[in-house]
């Protein structure tokens, strides 16, 4: 009916200012008064409908990838999916900048974008960034006007910054995002992704029980713990059956329970739609709305031996939703009955129930995937076998509580025939697993009582009284806003503030919620809230809390030592507090880049700065408040290894290298390692027992292989891990195809005793170029020396006038006896050289000599090298 009132006044009422204002603020009120919006919203109307903006036809429209429904649906059939209801596209849709912009004189900017699917019965729209200031609002509504969704706030922000808003029937939606002037900051909603239903939930089975039909009735009050899902993976979307769950301290936590194979990661969990009080009124009814939803939750534990999943709801369901926590069984009690209360194919609630005593199902159970491949097992006597007497499950039911006769929840749907199901069972979630995110009494029993069963109740518990303010060190006579932060939702408020010189401006008094108060002079403030609900009052006071005078301007975002790594300098943030209005200075501006954000200063290093190494810059901010004015300034050094990165490797000479650290060093895109299967191989490194430290802090060097075509390698200083690589250029070696270079040699440990890195005598190509790779062993870093030994005798520049550079390499300290002898073989210089691996480099003076060849010679530890000396006049 109000479908068709829409449409038979709607070109009226929207082409006549004056009705059309009437009307709207007229729906509003009904809005409020009926809750007709889904999901956890505020009352309102978007602002397009209330001023002239531009013409819809140019409002950018994405038109999604056509539903192959026939082949969908034939895939189900064929694997055996279950629970499958939409497709999901990824996109990346900034409303702010890919919508159309109109400015709302007097108000503020809205932005506009539509999002259409011919062939979708409705859209999920998953925004990946969700923050908005005050005031900021969101609303989602059809191109007819008929159907909104809305508004979402800044009350919807979460830590995860995401929303997933609950499905948008119809094959269209328009995104419309109001952002007040002068907004605290700029807020940021993007589009990540939109479900497509290709298929009606609304299908009808007839062997359904609805739950308010007869088999219901004694089921009126644990019906409202039980809830619909949807969420996505990504690349499709899927429904199941979930249940609020109390625990020990009955605090109001909003536990949310389902299967492990429904949700198992945080990314499913935080575009969790849950939808309460989904029924139809009557046995024979199909009137079931959309109308009570929350979005987003975390995940806290999971199990895939009971299939189950533990979730805490990112919002606290309101009261007019009756929120019911379900109380479970965590004994081994066998039960005398099981009933099961679900959403079938994700539609209307339903309930199932077996007269009889649920089984302990003494043998093991084999799941399959839809491809009919075993994916586990599940061992004898883990789950209740339930034959139901009316009503049976489906698709959708998975996740779905198993209640007792006592009405409380002893496992969860996790699969099985319509009428012959198995229930991972509450005793084995319990405590099976001593991981606190894989069993549930750490979260359900958080202070160990022993508690093993609980009743279910209605929330109704009193308000918690809460509140902040963005400043506690305030100017006098600036105004402070206080922002309530109390839970349970209050509906009354009453501030106290002493002493007694005071205001309350901009329209607030001592009954606001969010109030802004002046402090006229000088000296400490107690503030006081009370808040009250239909179920009680609560109190809080903060003694002293303000202080009038002077403000205190600080910077955080820096450890004590004030040391950044230069591959952390990404939008690195240093945040300011205790003003309202803050200016930034950054020294260096010539190596980093930076963006101001309010209160925030973000740095990112130059690219181009990497390769040269450490540095030190002072920050400065200068905050005001009302007329008062404090600045803070802090040293910040960022340390770089300028061979963080193989373009940029140090060249290694003979003898001993000293004083490498590998610290704040990064890893490379496509940077390899060798194979991680043996400690003291020459070809392998030690498994890493840390998943993500087979690279993590790598440096780079480079060599050229000695004459004698023999190199070893020897590193001191810390637990760390080297390899030795061979291609035709730097780049071969991080280019991401293994064929383009050679791991010549690896090594992790040397010997049992001594977890520094060893390679000896390794063959290597005379006057070629290597690259050495050096890491620490589980993310290790440290100082270390490196000694490149070869037992070889370098000359440079040769040719030359006759100035020269000799370097005698050996892998022993000793004296070197050094002969240079003409070509008859005459004796022209002789002479003894202490060399040792710090000290083996020398420089000759020959100019006195004639141009020609000569013969140069190194004696050291009963080794002989020779090499020519080529002076050029």
């Amino acid at each position: 009916m109000l479908r068709l009132f829409y449409h038979k006044i709607a070109r009226y009422i929207f082409r006549n200012p004056m009705v059309k204002r009437a009307f709207l603020l007229f729906l509003t009120l009904i809005t409020y008064l009926c809750d007709v919006r889904s999901q956890l919203s505020e009352p309102g109307w978007p602002e397009s409908f209330l001023v002239k903006t531009k013409a819809a036809a140019i409002i950018p429209i994405k038109v999604l990838n056509a539903i192959d429904t026939s082949y969908l649906l034939a895939e189900e059939a064929q694997k055996g999916i279950p629970n499958r209801y939409g497709i999901v596209q990824q996109m990346d849709i900034d409303i702010k900048k890919d919508g159309v912009k109109t400015e709302i004189q007097g108000r503020g900017t809205i932005w506009q974008y539509k999002i259409q699917s011919p062939q979708a019965y409705s859209l999920g729209i998953h925004f990946i960034k969700y923050f908005l200031p005050a005031e900021a609002k969101v609303f989602i509504y059809d191109e007819t006007l008929t159907k909104i969704a809305g508004a979402f706030t800044s009350n919807n922000n979460n830590s995860e910054s995401q929303l997933a808003v609950a499905e948008f029937k119809g094959e269209n939606a328009i995104i419309e995002y109001f952002e007040p002037f002068n907004p605290a900051f700029s807020g940021e909603l993007i589009v990540g992704s939109v479900s497509q239903a290709y298929k009606d939930m609304l299908k009808a089975a007839q062997i359904r029980v609805g739950i308010n039909c007869t088999e219901g009735t004694n089921w009126q009050d644990i019906k409202h713990a039980v809830c619909r899902m949807t969420y996505h993976d990504n690349q499709y979307a899927y429904y199941c059956t979930g249940f609020l769950v109390n625990n020990v301290k009955i605090d109001g936590i909003p536990y949310f329970q389902t299967a492990n194979h429904c949700i198992s990661t945080n990314s499913m969990a935080s575009n969790l739609v849950t939808y309460f009080n989904y029924e139809n009124s009557t046995c024979t009814s199909s009137d079931a709305t959309i109308t009570q939803t929350l979005s987003g939750a975390v995940l806290k534990a999971t199990n895939s031996y009971s299939d189950f999943t533990l979730l805490q709801l990112n919002e606290f369901p309101p009261a007019r939703y009756y929120p019911y926590y379900a109380g479970w069984d965590a004994s081994t009690r066998s039960p005398k009955s099981g009933t099961c209360i679900h959403h079938p194919q994700g539609t209307s609630k339903c309930i199932a129930l077996d007269y009889n005593a649920p089984k302990s199902y003494a043998s093991t159970i084999s799941w399959t995937d839809e491809n009919n491949v075993v994916t586990g097992t599940t061992a004898p006597n883990t789950h209740w076998n339930v034959v139901f007497d009316d009503g049976g499950i489906e698709s959708g039911s998975s996740g779905s509580p198993l209640f007792d006769d006592n009405q409380r929840a002893i496992g969860q749907l996790h699969g099985g025939s319509s009428t012959n199901c198995y229930f991972g069972k509450y005793s084995l979630s319990w405590n099976y697993s001593s991981n606190n995110t894989n069993q549930l009494q750490h979260w359900l029993d958080p202070d160990n009582s022993g508690t093993l069963t609980l009743d279910g109740i209605y929330m109704t518990i009193k308000p918690q009284a809460s509140f902040s303010t963005e400043l506690t060190h305030v100017c006098v006579g600036a105004p402070v806003m206080f922002t309530d932060e109390s839970k349970y939702s209050p509906k009354q408020w009453h501030w106290k503030v002493t002493p007694t010189s005071y205001a309350f401006v901009n329209g607030a008094n001592s009954n606001s919620q969010n109030p802004e108060i002046i402090f006229n002079n000088q000296g400490n403030y107690t503030i006081s809230l009370t808040v009250t609900n239909i179920n009680g009052t609560d109190s809080i006071t903060k003694t002293n809390y303000i202080s009038a005078g002077n403000i205190q301007v600080a910077l955080s975002g820096l450890a004590a030592d004030s040391i950044i790594c230069g591959c952390n300098l990404i939008k690195y943030p240093l945040i300011a507090s205790g003003a309202k209005n803050y200016d930034f200075k950054l020294e260096r501006t010539d190596k980093i880049d930076y963006v101001v954000h309010s209160d925030s200063l973000y740095l990112s290093l130059k690219p181009a700065e990497k390769k040269n190494g450490s540095f030190t810059s002072w920050v400065e901010v200068t905050g005001t408040f009302g007329t008062c004015i404090m600045t803070d300034s802090l040293r910040i050094k960022i340390i770089m290894p300028t061979n963080d990165d193989i373009e940029n490797a140090i060249r290694l000479q003979p003898g001993r290298n000293p004083a490498y650290s590998n610290f704040c060093a990064s890893v490379e895109k496509h940077e390899p390692h060798p194979s991680t299967t043996s400690c003291y191989s020459d070809n392998a490194w030690c498994p890493s027992t840390k998943p993500d430290s087979v690279l993590k802090n790598t440096i780079w060097f480079t060599f050229l292989g000695p004459a004698n075509g023999k190199i070893t390698l020897d590193t001191r200083g810390f637990n760390d891990r080297i390899t030795v690589y061979d291609a035709a250029n730097y780049s071969d070696i991080v280019s991401g195809n293994p064929s383009s270079y050679i791991i010549l040699a690896a090594n992790d440990d040397r010997s049992s005793t001594d977890a520094t890195s060893l390679i000896q005598n390794l063959s290597v190509g005379p006057y070629k170029a290597y690259w050495l790779q050096v890491d620490g062993y589980n993310g290790a870093t440290g100082n270390f020396d490196i000694d490149l030994l070869s037992n070889s005798l370098e000359v440079f520049p040769n040719p030359s006038n006759g100035q020269f550079d000799i370097i005698i390499s050996n892998a022993d300290d000793g004296i070197a006896e050094l002969r240079i002898i003409s070509q008859i073989g005459q004796l022209l210089y002789i002479n003894h050289l202490n060399v040792t691996k710090e000290a083996n480099r020398f420089s000759f003076d020959l100019s006195s000599y004639t141009q020609g060849i000569y013969i140069l010679e190194a004696k050291i530890n009963g080794t002989s090298s020779k090499a020519k000396l080529i002076i050029v006049k």
